[in-house]
């Protein structure tokens, strides 16, 4: 290396200071979310959700069941018992599918030939959480209703937790760096890296996406009986909160099964490259 190229790279390095700042974020953030913090706030998540999913089936049922007093309908109290049974029944589901996410996760290796694309990965998302739930709490004070908090709480403590998960590749997703890998067996190994990051999140979502639900309903039937409609009215304006939070509930079962769909393509990917390598050795 002459001079000319040294004093370059030294002018480069002192320009580029925010590249050791934010590796030095990084690594703060990897020492205070360790893998073993990671995995305590997900069950803290995943104990929040569950609770949150049964919660929702008895308001939903107290719900019907006052409604249904009100406008002499014994078809609301029917509905409300068919939605508790209903959210027993998908919590029981997501229960078993809990630890189901883990082991596939631990069962499934993947390859990255550098660290780059986990650190860029978790900068990006940490950065977006945190606008995102700055951007809420904004205009939820400007509007003064919870109602965009309550929307982009849930996926900015998702895409936090995904990037923490992220940062934590090596030891939570089954990630290994090996030099040298081809730029097919790269794509594929971040296709695998992005669906494990997003799959073992999900308790996060959960957890989260169920409690806020829940603040949100709770906010809107306080708000609808406030402007003096009747009860029965705000139980009704409420049904689409409780089908989302329905939705929320049965998260990690689908993504479960989204997971093994994506698996599945990516099999077949893997297979095409291998059978491409052999070609290329035997032409």
């Amino acid at each position: 290396m002459n001079a000319v190229e040294s004093s370059l790279n030294t002018i480069d390095n002192k320009i580029a200071f925010q590249v050791n700042l934010i590796d030095a974020m990084l690594a703060r953030l990897r020492a205070v979310f360790t893998v073993d913090t990671c995995k305590e706030h997900m069950l803290l998540f995943r104990a929040v959700g569950h609770a949150g999913t049964v919660l929702v089936g008895v308001l939903g049922l107290v719900f019907s069941i006052v409604a249904a007093i009100k406008t002499d309908s014994f078809e609301l109290f029917v509905v409300g018992l068919g939605f508790l049974v209903g959210m027993l029944i998908l919590d029981y589901v997501s229960r078993r599918f809990d630890h189901t996410s883990d082991s596939l996760v631990a069962s499934t290796r993947s390859y990255l030939s550098s660290t780059i694309y986990v650190d860029a990965s978790a900068l990006i998302l940490l950065v977006a959480s945190v606008a995102l739930f700055a951007g809420g709490v904004y205009w939820a004070i400007k509007s003064s209703s919870v109602v965009y908090f309550v929307k982009t709480g849930a996926l900015s403590v998702w895409m936090f937790y995904v990037g923490l998960v992220s940062l934590n590749a090596t030891s939570m997703l089954n990630v290994e760096i090996k030099k040298r890998l081809k730029a097919e067996e790269e794509g594929v190994g971040l296709l695998e890296f992005g669906a494990k990051s997003c799959l073992l999140a999900v308790p996060f979502y959960f957890g989260a996406g169920i409690l806020l639900g829940l603040i949100h309903l709770v906010w809107a039937v306080i708000q609808t009986t406030r402007e003096t409609e009747s009860f029965a009215s705000a139980v009704s304006d409420s049904t689409p909160y409780f089908i989302t939070m329905a939705f929320i509930a049965a998260l990690p079962f689908l993504a479960c099964l989204a997971f093994l769909v994506i698996y599945a393509f990516l099999a077949a990917v893997k297979s095409l490259t291998r059978v491409a390598a052999v070609l290329d050795k035997d032409a």
